[in-house]
């Protein structure tokens, strides 16, 4: 496994754990750059700085469903990551995101150019 993926790896489980616990968290984003050597993409992460310790459902349904894709946008200008939403039947909170193959939660899959 090469240094790239292993860091992919765990900036997955970092975003899952921020996932699981049900609220965003602006030092996930800052952790997760830091270890990819990203300078977070300012527009994206100066609208995701207020909702630090916000509660996913508390977020309207269009805040929650946004969120994904400035994550992304903070951490690569680039799309090195795609984020899925999914919504488990009972709950409205955000579901987690996964990229692991080994998962039964697959909903952020990294893609590795080439």
């Amino acid at each position: 496994m090469s240094e790239d993926q292993t860091k992919a790896l765990i900036a997955i489980a970092a975003l899952n754990k921020m996932f699981e616990n049900g609220h965003f968290s602006i030092c996930t984003i800052d952790s997760v750059s830091k270890m990819l050597g990203v300078t977070p993409d300012i527009e994206a992460y100066t609208l995701l700085r207020p909702l630090h310790c916000v509660d996913f459902a508390k977020m309207s349904k269009e805040l929650r469903a946004r969120v994904p894709g400035l994550i992304q946008q903070a951490l690569s200008g680039e799309q090195l990551f795609r984020f899925e939403l999914a919504r488990p039947a009972e709950s409205r909170a955000l579901a987690v995101i996964d990229g692991s193959p080994h998962t039964r939660r697959p909903l952020l899959k990294r893609l590795f150019a080439g």
